[in-house]
């Protein structure tokens, strides 16, 4: 079982291009936030890091995946995540990811970000992060109009309000690979008898661990992913009628319903 298991994780993991943060470097000196833009290109994993300070990622264009030991997050392009100082993390390029990260000393965090979490990025917040990418320069002078716009801008990324497109992770090794391991064929059937007796648990042990760990039932974290998938598709300009096919519905209707059920909205909210 843990074989089996154990190598379809690593089919998945071998099929990113690993890289190692340090190919990020941060400066020795630098202001209170520093602004960074880089390209991440498709299908390159970062491998597990933290970092001294904060973070905000904002995905300019492309879509990504970030993970920690508990939780996995889908970040599509025009979409924000904070990630808390300290915090274990990696991130998954799914296309190529044009990043724009402020990288925020501890101390000027808002005391609200003890966790990842995934944010909406008003036009407002979006065009600032990058107008200051561009042109805020790494000792930018803190009680001049620079200092002023960081300030603002601060303000407004710590408002933005979240939105939930994380996933929990099982804390069970052989939970944990099972759902890595699904998350790489979404749009399978993956029956629960299927799974509960590779894991070499009877159904009904199964589920009652899989909701203990996660919080969710198996077939409602399935719909989650599910749905957080079809998120980066249409992300990725791809038809309501096509995505629903690949991730295994019956149509389109049954398709909508059960995004709305999730994300409260019909799937053309999220249509590029």
């Amino acid at each position: 079982m843990q074989n089996v298991l154990g190598e379809l994780s690593m089919k998945a993991s071998a099929k990113r291009n690993w890289v190692s943060s340090q190919d990020y470097p941060m400066p020795t000196e630098r202001r209170t936030v520093h602004f960074r833009s880089y390209l991440i290109k498709s299908n390159t994993g970062v491998l597990p890091h933290t970092h001294e300070f904060a973070q905000f990622h904002c995905a300019r264009n492309g879509n990504m995946r970030l993970e920690t030991a508990d939780n996995c997050w889908i970040v599509p392009a025009h979409y924000g995540i904070w990630i808390p100082a300290y915090m274990e993390h990696t991130v998954w390029a799914m296309d190529d990811v044009f990043l724009e990260s402020l990288d925020i000393e501890t101390d000027f965090v808002d005391e609200t970000i003890t966790m990842c979490k995934a944010v909406t990025i008003s036009d407002v917040a979006k065009e600032l992060i990058h107008y200051a990418s561009e042109t805020i320069p790494e000792l930018y002078d803190v009680h001049g109009k620079d200092g002023k716009l960081v300030s603002v801008l601060l303000d407004i990324i710590f408002s933005l309000p979240q939105v939930d497109f994380v996933l929990p992770w099982p804390q069970s090794p052989a939970l944990n690979e099972m759902c890595r391991a699904i998350l790489e064929s979404p749009g399978s059937e993956h029956f629960i008898d299927n799974w509960s007796a590779k894991v070499g648990m009877s159904t009904r042990n199964f589920s009652r661990k899989f909701k203990k760990e996660t919080g969710l039932s198996f077939s409602l974290w399935k719909q989650k992913m599910r749905i957080f998938e079809s998120v980066i598709m249409l992300k990725q300009n791809k038809s309501v009628t096509t995505i629903a096919l690949e991730m295994g519905y019956s149509s389109t209707a049954a398709f909508s319903y059960s995004f709305k059920s999730v994300l409260g909205v019909p799937p053309t909210e999220y249509s590029v």
